[in-house]
């Protein structure tokens, strides 16, 4: 007959064990962002509207962002522009009228650089510097981000989160900053990168406003028209997002995650 003995555990083992439950326990979310690999942007939602998200990005240049201003001014569309900071302090009229035109304000950081690369204090501090320039120009209370060159990671995306953003990626890509030519943008987007993945309810569009996208400013009428013609409305995002009954992919429901502890 086999006897097996159990070894009560000595206080230093409990200790450790102790110590670490804590630590679990206190820094939890921490925890689930580092481990389980899911935390993502939101690429799109789930809506019962014709809606679709429409948004630009700028990070430099002076001769874009005005024109496509006119053409959404002129087509009743009103966009979410996430800017980055240093553009925005410096172009301070331009971003008040976009304030004036009824667009959102969303951040695009303050240096232009991958925030994958930076720790979680440097990625705090680039957001909150870029925070407070745009609420100072905007007036706006700004809350949603657009990493630089869409870079992300759990650390990027749980420091947003803490900070009270919503990371905004894209399902729809106009590959505009390529200049492949406004029909190709146009194609892009309606038709999509691959045949039948064009724009469709509860999409978000990404375009530049930056001077690296001249093509956006021939593409975006077209684009309008057509995408009028099949009863899409093209909104900002956070419009978007209040409709939403859940975004994609699932694991960008971080309040559902941290609920249920996954």
């Amino acid at each position: 007959m086999r006897i097996i003995i159990f070894r009560r555990p000595s206080w230093r083992n409990l200790a450790l064990w102790g110590i670490l439950l804590f630590v679990i326990i206190a820094y939890r979310e921490n925890v689930a962002s580092v481990f389980s690999g899911k935390l993502k942007p939101i690429y799109s939602v789930n809506v019962n509207t014709k809606d679709i998200g429409i948004t630009f990005d700028i990070s430099w240049g002076e001769e874009t962002a005005e024109p496509i201003l006119d053409i959404l001014k002129k087509e009743g569309i009103r966009a979410t522009f996430f800017l980055s900071s240093p553009w925005a302090e410096k172009h301070q009229e331009l971003v008040r009228r976009m304030v004036a035109d009824g667009h959102e304000i969303g951040s695009h950081g303050n240096r232009h650089i991958d925030l994958i690369t930076l720790g979680p204090e440097e990625i705090e501090k680039e957001i909150l510097t870029a925070q407070q320039v745009l609420e100072e120009v905007t007036g706006q209370k700004i809350r949603l981000i657009r990493t630089p060159n869409g870079a992300y990671n759990n650390k990027v995306i749980f420091t947003a989160d803490k900070l009270g953003y919503r990371v905004i990626q894209w399902s729809v890509d106009s590959l505009d900053w390529k200049r492949p030519g406004p029909e190709a943008v146009v194609n892009n987007v309606l038709n999509g990168l691959r045949p039948g993945n064009g724009a469709k309810p509860g999409d978000i569009i990404l375009f530049h406003a930056s001077d690296s996208a001249p093509d956006t400013i021939k593409a975006l009428p077209t684009i309008i028209q057509q995408l009028k013609r099949k009863g899409n409305n093209l909104i900002p995002v956070g419009k978007l997002l209040e409709e939403a009954s859940s975004t994609w992919p699932p694991e960008s429901n971080l309040k559902e995650e941290r609920l249920t502890g996954k």
